[in-house]
């Protein structure tokens, strides 16, 4: 009940073309969401950026086996047994 009374207000508010600022605007209610909301977006941008990072490692370290694997023998002098 509560949620559908703050959107009917904040519909009226829009309707009515009111000027006030963001911060009178919002009810406590809302400047919660809102906080929480930043802090959600946040947080997924954070796990983004370190699932990209995570993925970029993958992909060096990938590479590096597949260098080693097809790395070809060295050609130079070896151990030989001397004659």
């Amino acid at each position: 009940m509560r949620t559908s009374s703050l959107s009917v207000l904040s519909l009226a508010a829009l309707a009515g073309g009111l000027a006030l600022s963001p911060a009178m605007a919002q009810s406590p209610g809302t400047r919660s969401l809102n906080e929480t909301n930043d802090r959600l977006s946040r947080q997924s941008e954070i796990r983004g950026v370190r699932h990209q990072q995570q993925f970029e490692n993958n992909q060096i370290r990938m590479q590096m086996q597949r260098n080693e694997i097809t790395r070809p023998a060295p050609i130079g002098p070896g151990i030989a047994p001397r004659r």
